[in-house]
């Protein structure tokens, strides 16, 4: 299972934040895209995160109805989904990249209150705070264009997506394309979501139109076009690749400078992007934006404690696949029609001549065995037959691989530069190894690299932990006793069920900007 990461900021003059880990919904990524491609597979795969309800089509109130969430904000029953990576070989064909842990950022208020903040939070004191709505009932929106194969740098929408090659030990390195270099540390795709809405549309034709960025960039400014007026909390994915299991096959890859491709066939990423559907229970979301006060140092216990939100650790939640196809390990092509288009011009969308089909019916795991089955075009929440647990496509060990980061700021002032974040996440090794399944047959696996992977930044000392399978779910997680431990910097809040302490530190928060 991957990993997520909720952080938040939930005061205009308390420095809090909650964080927090969550996994993806499914075992394997899906070509489901209900945003672009509703009712039918779409063109190329993504993971997805949140409610059980993810289905072909879906809407807020479909999500509401989930039977569980990856999140462990039980209120927060929203999709948020993302490509995925594939290394390129020199015969053509492709292995799937194991993400680290998925970061979900979530800045619900501008906190102006203490210098030391200003110090990794990079607040403007002097810009005059926006009201900060909620996202109303089926607000659905995209980020990115999965054709571009050129970088506008005074496009907003272009700078809001950004990568690094990640150092533990050093510097980090910004990149606006998929780093053409080793990265001793992964590489971490970061996107920025728009935070201006029109106030009237809860989407538009191209998913975009009705959003806009803030007037200093994709993560400072605040919302002064009157086209769209309304502050909308920021959404901000961070996602960790496990590039470091590919270094040693480097020379063995199509192109040795730059090996890896996502799913819709782009080896620049300049058209990396991400979706979201709101899923949020009516009122929660403001709830925590209007009254969650907690603690700096990202303690979520204390938002749980005081009502604003249900907190829940130790839970499981995850759905079968939907798509009757393979997405990872070694695969002869890109799943669907994807061919690799390199920089220069506008990718072209093919249509698929072999689309696969749906997986009947979607199993819902919140233990070892299906709590519920639904259709691949509705979620629900019919009880599962005795003796489903062993149906085609259902896994109850299913494996950590992916981490993403998702921030939503709820302020006016100019916001701290996701450019500059430095991963609040503790580093993650993976449980598993480079295997025969993700290397072609002529390749010795003997040299293969072992698989591991981090969600620190390159600034950030970050404790270290060990990945579960998403079975490990149950196991108990640490977190503070009291809202009073925000002062007690190097206490370890591991939220994370499926993450275990192996350092005495937690994240470096000095090091945390957006």
């Amino acid at each position: 299972m991957k990993s997520l990461f909720f952080l938040a900021t939930l005061s205009s003059t308390v420095n809090a934040y909650w964080l927090m880990s969550v996994g993806t919904l499914t075992p394997d990524p899906q070509r489901i895209d209900p945003i672009l491609s509703p009712g039918e597979v779409s063109s190329h795969a993504h993971y997805v995160l949140g409610g059980s309800n993810f289905r072909q089509t879906t809407d807020t109130a479909s999500l509401r109805s989930s039977e569980c969430t990856t999140t462990p904000i039980a209120e927060d029953k929203s999709n948020y989904w993302y490509p995925n990576l594939y290394f390129e070989w020199a015969n053509g064909s492709f292995s799937s990249l194991t993400a680290g842990n998925v970061m979900c950022v979530i800045l619900l208020c501008f906190c102006v209150h203490a210098n030391r903040l200003r110090s990794y939070y990079l607040f403007d004191d002097d810009a005059a705070a926006e009201n900060v709505t909620a996202f109303p009932d089926d607000f659905r929106m995209i980020s990115g264009t999965p054709t571009l194969r050129t970088y506008n740098a005074s496009s907003y929408a272009q700078q809001a997506v950004t990568f690094l090659c990640l150092d533990f030990s050093g510097t980090a390195t910004k990149f606006s394309t998929i780093p053409p270099q080793e990265c001793v540390s992964g590489i971490r795709a970061q996107i920025n979501f728009p935070s201006c809405w029109d106030g009237v549309n809860t989407d538009s034709s191209d998913h975009k139109s009705h959003v806009a960025f803030l007037s200093g960039g994709p993560d400072s400014g605040t919302c002064e076009d009157p086209n769209y007026p309304v502050r909308l909390p920021r959404i901000f994915m961070e996602v960790y690749w496990a590039s470091t299991d590919f270094d040693d096959y480097r020379d063995q890859a199509k192109n040795t400078t730059q090996p890896f491709v996502f799913s819709y066939g782009d080896p620049t990423g300049y058209g990396y992007h991400a979706d979201f559907i709101n899923g949020w229970d009516s009122g929660a979301l403001q709830k925590a934006v209007d009254n969650c006060n907690c603690n700096e140092y990202g303690d979520p216990t204390c938002c749980g404690d005081n009502g604003v939100f249900t907190y829940q650790t130790g839970t499981q939640c995850y759905i079968t696949n939907i798509v009757d196809e393979q997405t990872t390990g070694l695969l002869t092509k890109l799943p669907g029609n994807n061919p690799v288009q390199q920089a220069g011009i506008a990718a072209t969308i093919y249509e698929d001549d072999d689309v696969p089909g749906f997986l009947e019916p979607v199993y819902v795991y919140t233990g070892s065995s299906p709590t519920a089955t639904a259709t691949t075009t509705e979620g629900g929440s019919t009880v599962a037959a005795s003796g489903s647990s062993t149906a085609s496509s259902a896994s109850s060990t299913f494996t950590s691989a992916n981490n993403v980061a998702v921030v939503i700021q709820t302020t006016s002032s100019s916001s701290p530069s996701s450019t500059e974040v430095s991963s609040a996440s503790a580093e993650v090794s993976s449980t598993e190894s480079a295997s025969s399944s993700l290397v072609p047959a002529s390749t010795s696996v003997a040299s293969a690299a072992p698989v591991t992977s981090s969600s620190s930044s390159s600034t950030s000392s970050g404790s270290s932990h060990t990945h579960h399978t998403h079975a490990a779910a149950s196991s108990s997680s640490s977190s503070s006793d009291s809202c009073k431990r925000e002062s007690r910097r190097d206490d370890v809040i591991d939220h994370s069920s499926r993450f275990r302490r192996t350092h005495r530190r937690h994240m470096d928060y000095d090091a945390y900007t957006f």
